[in-house]
C-alpha cells in the first residue's frame, strides 16, 4: 500500500499525480478531482476516526468528490490490476 498526504492551501489547486491516477484538491469548492481513474476502480473516502464516509465506483477517468466540510480524510483506491492506494487528504 502507498500512502502519502494532500495538505490544504487556500486558493489554490494543486495537481499532484502518482502512476496510477491525478488528484487535485480545490479548496474553495471543497472538491477531491480525480483522473486517469481506472475504470471500474473503487474509490473510499475515510474520516480521522475510520468512519466510510464515501464509496463509489469508477465509471469513468474522472471523479468528483466533495469533501462533507474541513477535518482528515484518508482516500482509499483500490483496482485488482493495481496495488490499493491511500492518501490523507488535510482539509
Amino acid at each position: 500500500m502507498y500512502m502519502d498526504e494532500i495538505k490544504y492551501a487556500p486558493k489554490s489547486m494543486e495537481k499532484k499525480s502518482n502512476k496510477t491516477f491525478d488528484f487535485q484538491l480545490d479548496a474553495e469548492q471543497g472538491t477531491l478531482h480525480l483522473s486517469n481513474l481506472l475504470k471500474d476502480a473503487m474509490v473510499y473516502l475515510y474520516d480521522e476516526e475510520g468512519e466510510l464516509k464515501m464509496k463509489e465506483c469508477s465509471v469513468s477517468p474522472s471523479l468528483d468528490l466533495k469533501l462533507p466540510g474541513h477535518g482528515i480524510y484518508i482516500l482509499v483506491i483500490f483496482h485488482p490490476m493495481h496495488r490499493m492506494l491511500a492518501k490523507k487528504i488535510v482539509f
